[in-house]
């Protein structure tokens, strides 16, 4: 059985597995999100080219609707949490430049995910 984790928003040193390499990246924590985006760049090093990629998401952000390539990573690790053939999209977010993406919903649906208001935290188990 999973030990309950207690999750910061920024998610510092998340490890984003592909077909050529990983990298560690991190990522703000968005329960919001229906999925998890990395940033273009991210994504090339892992192996991936989305620029070629067949399937697109129409995506909101400050500038209106884009369509963001979307594609599926082999693993993302954060501590001990283990989810395998996660979709992301890409998508690079300029206006946060502390992170590289968002976790979002395709990761966490991996999972048991328990938001407590009062206390400020979310868990995961």
């Amino acid at each position: 059985m999973r030990q309950k984790l207690e999750i910061p928003i920024i998610l510092r040193r998340v490890r984003l597995e592909g077909p050529v390499a990983a990298r560690e990246v991190d990522l703000l924590l968005d329960t919001g999100a229906a999925y998890t985006a990395i940033s273009w760049d991210t994504a090339k090093d892992l192996g991936y080219d989305p620029a070629v990629s067949p399937e697109r998401v129409p995506i909101v952000t400050a500038n209106g609707v884009i369509e963001a390539p979307k594609l599926t990573i082999r693993r993302i690790v954060f501590r001990e949490l283990v989810a395998k053939q996660i979709e992301v999209i890409c998508h690079d977010i300029p206006e946060l430049a502390e992170i590289e993406g968002l976790l979002g919903l395709s990761f966490l649906q991996h999972f048991r995910v328990v938001i407590d208001f009062k206390k400020g935290i979310l868990e995961l188990k």
